[in-house]
């Protein structure tokens, strides 16, 4: 984990990890047939393994011109604080596309991923429709640690179709999995682009 990460004012407590450091968290997981949090389901357990090739396949997803130079131009510097854990495939289809959007903001803004299970004060502050939902996306002012708002844990049109595919009760987990996998495949990362275009700048 990173030890030379200063959090801001609104104090975020350890772990926290940088992307590279939280890519090497769910080799190290995969390998020891494990996941993280506690709940050590044998399905938690695959869909981390099978994360690994979301999280390789995302971080390369183009980017959005029009998003980079807003970044870029950011009047003010930001934190990213994502909540998510290794076993979630939402996680692992966007988490890599906003560490990629940090790592061209031209150091305008510094993410850290913090796992849900670590966290449950942050988790409970940004839920969504009262839920844990992850991933979760919050930005912060770099300089006071003030909120500038949350993000997550889809895109729309995806939890649109989470919606739908959950309602359908003749489905098997696997299947709404596969079919999830689908629509970020597909979707190339530009869902979440969009939408975090009209929030920042």
């Amino acid at each position: 984990m990173s030890s030379n990460f200063v959090p801001s004012p609104a104090a975020v407590p350890t772990p926290v990890f940088t992307y590279a450091e939280f890519r090497q968290l769910v080799r190290t997981l995969a390998a020891e047939h494990r996941t993280s949090g506690p709940d050590q389901n044998p399905a938690y357990v695959r869909f981390t393994d099978q994360n690994q090739a979301h999280l390789d396949r995302a971080l390369g997803e183009p980017l959005l011109p029009e998003l980079v130079g807003r970044l870029t131009h950011l009047a003010r510097p930001e934190q990213w604080l994502v909540l998510g854990e290794a076993w979630c495939g939402d996680t692992a289809h966007t988490l890599p596309v906003l560490a990629h959007l940090a790592d061209v903001s031209a150091g305008h803004v510094e993410l850290r991923v913090l796992l849900r299970s670590d966290h449950p004060a942050l988790m409970a502050a940004h839920q969504t429709n009262g839920g844990n939902s992850i991933p979760k996306l919050i930005r912060r002012d770099a300089a006071t640690g003030a909120d500038l708002g949350d993000w997550g844990p889809r895109p729309a049109e995806a939890q649109a179709l989470a919606h739908q595919l959950h309602a359908d009760k003749t489905l098997h987990t696997n299947q709404i999995i596969k079919a999830m996998n689908a629509w970020y495949e597909d979707d190339h990362g530009a869902a979440v682009q969009r939408e975090l275009l009209a929030l920042v700048g």
